[in-house]
């Protein structure tokens, strides 16, 4: 095993990517195959994306597993998971079948054929506490998409120790057609439109290139457990989004304050979500950008 201090570097591995017609599983499929033998599957987009693309009903365990074992990768990145907090909130049943039930069900699948398990899961807790939080802190669930997905997150460790659940929120140019809260922004400054930016809401964002990067680096490989995948900067919605607009070459003026707590939004949602990133940054010594440095690299999709 190397030193926790090694320079990063790719890995011959095989990736499946479950999901991977989503905002995230869409990019890790697009930047890992560069790199990687790198596999995804997908339940219902409109067309076929790419020759390494397949169609798979993951609510059908038998089809799943049948096709997890006939792929036989090294590695299964999780990107499966039902994101609309709304959705969750109107169909509980889908929501814990695709945040819970299938990631955990893969966890146990991936113990027993020695692949290594990478469950992508969120910030979207609240806790008693308003500062960055560590992995073992006590997180509490105020909706259904943040029950499912804390569930998940113990039940697969529980099942497969040695998987890894990444914490996480992250921002990037989206490349399946439905807009990230970056293509959001950037359409919107570009319109000439003011935009509102949360200043009650805080979270560390990283870059969806940073993921993949992690993702094809010997740190995910023997990492276990939970990880805060963050940056090391917390900054509210607001400060966010006067960031995107200065890098665009907009003034800090077509950002305005808001707040989420005087929003229409129909489900609760937590306001505070910084993730402390000392486990990643300290102990496992990973070199992560400071927040500015990606969301250069992000903004350099946009054309």
């Amino acid at each position: 095993m190397r030193s926790a201090k090694a320079p990063l570097e790719e890995l011959p591995r095989k990736i499946l990517i479950l999901g991977a017609s989503g905002f995230l599983g869409s990019h890790l499929l697009e930047t890992l195959s560069e790199s990687v033998e790198t596999i995804g599957s997908y339940m219902n987009p409109k067309q076929k994306l790419s020759t390494n693309l397949h169609k798979l009903n993951a609510t059908n365990y038998q089809e799943l597993d049948s096709f997890i074992v006939r792929v036989a990768p090294t590695v299964i990145v999780n990107c499966v998971g039902l994101t609309d907090v709304e959705a969750c909130e109107l169909r509980p049943e889908a929501s814990w079948k695709l945040n819970a039930a299938i990631p955990i069900r893969v966890a146990g699948l991936a113990k027993s054929m020695n692949i290594k398990f990478i469950h992508i899961s969120t910030d979207h807790f609240y806790s008693k506490i308003n500062s960055p939080r560590s992995e073992i802190a006590q997180l509490i669930p105020i909706n259904q998409y943040g029950y499912s997905k804390l569930h998940a997150e113990k039940s697969i460790l529980v099942n497969n120790p040695d998987s890894l659940v990444l914490r996480t929120n992250f921002f990037g140019h989206s490349n399946n057609g439905k807009k990230s809260i970056l293509d959001f922004a950037i359409s919107t400054l570009e319109g000439g439109h003011k935009i509102n930016g949360f200043d009650d809401v805080v979270f560390s964002p990283v870059g969806i290139h940073e993921i993949s990067r992690f993702l094809l680096s010997e740190f995910s490989e023997r990492t276990t457990g939970v990880l805060n995948f963050a940056s090391t900067r917390p900054l509210s919605k607001y400060e966010f989004m006067v960031m995107v607009a200065k890098a665009r070459g907009f003034s800090e003026s077509q950002v305005l304050r808001s707040e989420i707590r005087f929003s229409n939004l129909k489900v609760g949602r937590p306001s505070y979500l910084a993730l402390d990133p000392g486990r990643l940054i300290k102990d496992l010594q990973y070199p992560m950008p400071k927040i500015e440095n990606m969301l250069e690299k992000e903004l350099a999709a946009f054309v």
